[in-house]
């Protein structure tokens, strides 16, 4: 996959080359135009690539049988938060290639499998997510006609519906394929309960790549400190805390156009320390041989000492700045910041008209010894789940797997034209760092179990005042925390 999606970037690159020659008479100034030919339905016709069938763009096809025709209503119950990024009741296309690669993969879906696919959908984020759960709860409880197919819900509403016992074993489920590259390996190795998988999260949404958590750079404020190539860093597996603190802060020097004290890197809130946790090669919860344990590594000198040094970068510097939005005053969109830490959705929201050069970072490493580069997407993702009271389990089963394999053909590469199109991303270093963070992605059940186990947001607090120190915060949680990972693993919902 990844060689792939670097191809057809490559390719856009080249084509908006020769676009912006032909424009300007052969300066290399840019506009961009609208990229949609890469993000077609395949066609039938396949080839095969190490033994994978795979469509006339090379993407590997899903395995279902050709023949189903289910002629039937296929019935969706999500969040309506981000129905926009995921579905359409309008099979129009309209010229922008996210909601026409939507389209698309709507269609495809509907007209192989004789499926007509319904939404309905309430508010389901961080605020609503027990009210939604209790909307699911309800539909399991109601007479027949009332079920739905298919439950997409916001990230910790996954977790809270399957310890209510609303969701079937995904790997019971005919035609799930997660060896696919549409499912993220690490998301079916790391959210086990007793051998069970009750969620899934991957291309079918592109929420996913939106919500993909990179460190943006000022590649042009970083060439006039005479800093080092960030990407030759990050390819030779030397992006490490200690080196990119060696530029983080006391970089920037001089004054703000308004006078004030410039910021070397900004952080838009703590929340974003929990990349930090992650990147350093921590999780909360390990899946053992015995099932669900709270990590080990918890209790480690070395998670004391990343804690230790992630809190000193945030409370001993003072051009390092927490809670500055992306385009706040003097903020990164101002071009006096060398680093933020971002997401994705923040390039296709704030960055398209900037005058600066600009690139995105994996978050570092521990130290050169870990093995790689580890990612995590913010909140706002979609995961997927079947209801217990599917009326077709293989129905719902196949369409789940289909709505993957096409988003990953078509929707996906709709993001990542969409993403690149905007001046100065659009090079070969930011394409392999993007393929990076997905192909880096973790995923930890300690996480997803935000309201049983509260432990998701205890690496934040080296953002703030309240513990400069993790070992004696991790005492007063440890019994707790192991108490009710206990619980859950013993629920009989989940036997």
């Amino acid at each position: 996959m990844a060689k792939k999606i670097i191809t057809l970037l490559l390719v856009l690159l080249m084509t908006l080359a020769v676009f912006a020659a032909c424009a300007d008479g052969g300066k290399t100034e840019t506009t961009t135009p609208e990229p949609t030919e890469a993000v077609d339905v395949p066609s039938s016709e396949e080839a095969t690539t190490a033994g994978e069938p795979v469509d006339e763009n090379g993407f590997i096809l899903d395995k279902l049988p050709e023949t189903m025709n289910f002629d039937q209503d296929f019935n969706i119950f999500t969040w309506n938060n981000v129905m926009s990024w995921e579905w359409t009741e309008n099979y129009e296309t309209t010229g922008d290639a996210i909601k026409d690669s939507i389209v698309k993969r709507q269609t495809a879906v509907e007209e192989r499998f004789g499926v007509r696919i319904k939404v309905s959908g309430i508010p389901g984020e961080w605020e609503n997510r027990n009210t939604f759960i209790n909307a699911v709860v309800a539909s399991l409880n109601a007479g027949a006609g009332d079920e739905y197919d298919l439950i997409g819900q916001y990230s910790f509403s996954s977790a809270i519906g399957t310890v209510r016992g609303c969701y079937v074993n995904l790997k019971d489920i005919r035609y799930l394929d997660f060896n696919s590259p549409w499912w993220p390996n690490d998301i079916v190795d790391s959210c086990v309960i007793n051998g069970k998988v009750y969620f899934t999260a991957g291309d079918i949404s592109c929420t996913l790549i939106r919500n993909m958590q990179p460190i943006l750079t000022n590649l042009d404020l970083a060439e006039s400190l005479k800093c080092d190539n960030f990407y030759g860093l990050v390819k030779n597996q030397d992006w490490t805390a200690e080196k990119f603190m060696t530029y983080a802060y006391g970089t920037v020097t001089g004054l703000n156009p308004d006078g004030s004290e410039p910021c070397t890197t900004t952080l838009p809130n703590n929340v974003c320390y929990d990349n930090v946790f992650y990147a350093g090669g921590f999780k909360y919860v390990d899946i053992t041989a015995e099932g669900p344990k709270m990590s080990e590594a918890l209790e480690s000198n070395n998670l004391t000492d990343w804690y230790d040094l992630w809190y000193n970068f945030v409370h001993d510097h003072n051009d390092v700045a927490v809670n500055k939005a992306i385009n706040s005053e003097n903020g990164f969109t101002s071009g006096n910041v060398l680093f933020h830490f971002g997401s994705i959705a923040d390039v296709q929201t704030y960055l398209q008209d900037i005058t600066f050069k600009f690139g995105i970072l994996p978050f570092p490493k521990y130290d050169k010894n870990q093995e790689n580069y580890r990612t995590i997407c913010g909140a706002w993702v979609s995961y997927y789940s079947i209801p217990t009271n599917a009326p077709d389990k293989d129905m719902s089963g196949a369409i789940l797997e289909a709505l993957g394999s096409y988003g990953y053909r078509v929707i996906t590469p709709a993001v990542y034209t969409i993403s690149f199109q905007y001046r100065f991303l659009n090079s070969q270093e930011n394409a392999e760092v993007f393929e990076l963070l997905h192909d880096t992605l973790v995923f930890d059940l300690g996480r997803q179990l935000g309201d049983q186990l509260d432990c998701f947001s205890a690496f934040r607090q080296a953002a703030q005042d309240t513990n400069p120190s993790w070992s004696g915060f991790y005492k007063g949680k440890q019994a707790a925390w192991t108490r009710s990972l206990s619980k859950i693993v013993s629920n009989p919902a989940l036997q």
